[in-house]
């Protein structure tokens, strides 16, 4: 057998060695990864309760300026009430879908609206967002963690 001298043994890492620096690389991203993703997850919820109140505030400058009745998102966005994220029919923005539903103006009813913020996906690791959000002229914003939100959920 040959005995090594202390030069030949500095040549290298050995296997174990690398096998350890491996296992706790992988201990420590199973750990980062799901807390990033939460973390997005909720930057997107309060992106969608700030987009909810900045349309409310479009609609009502909106309404305001054409006689009573309230705007689609292209209507709004082309009026520059709205930035370009909601020149759509249903925009998507950060992992969330806004959805609006218009009424009009007609004989002894008043004009309003309803907008749905909704996750693009709300299940698993991958969730864009936990809560369904809901707004109009009325309520506050309510949301619900089952199903898309409506007036009747509880606000924030």
């Amino acid at each position: 057998m040959q005995i090594l001298t202390s030069k030949q043994r500095e040549r290298g890492f050995t296997l174990i060695e690398l096998l350890i620096v491996i296992g706790i690389i992988g201990t420590l991203a199973a750990i980062a990864v799901p807390i990033f993703k939460i973390s997005v997850r909720k930057a997107n919820e309060a992106n969608a309760v700030s987009a909810l109140s900045t349309i409310r505030s479009a609609q009502a400058n909106f309404m305001t300026d054409h006689k009573g009745q309230y705007g689609t998102f292209p209507q709004l966005f082309a009026e520059g009430y709205l930035d370009k994220r909601f020149n759509a029919a249903e925009p998507h923005d950060k992992g969330y879908i806004f959805i609006m539903t218009l009424s009009q103006k007609a004989a002894g009813r008043a004009a309003t609206f309803a907008v749905n913020a909704n996750p693009e996906q709300w299940e698993g690791i991958g969730a864009t967002g936990r809560y369904f959000y809901y707004m109009d002229p009325d309520s506050g914003i309510c949301y619900s963690r089952e199903k898309q939100a409506t007036a009747a959920d509880d606000t924030l």
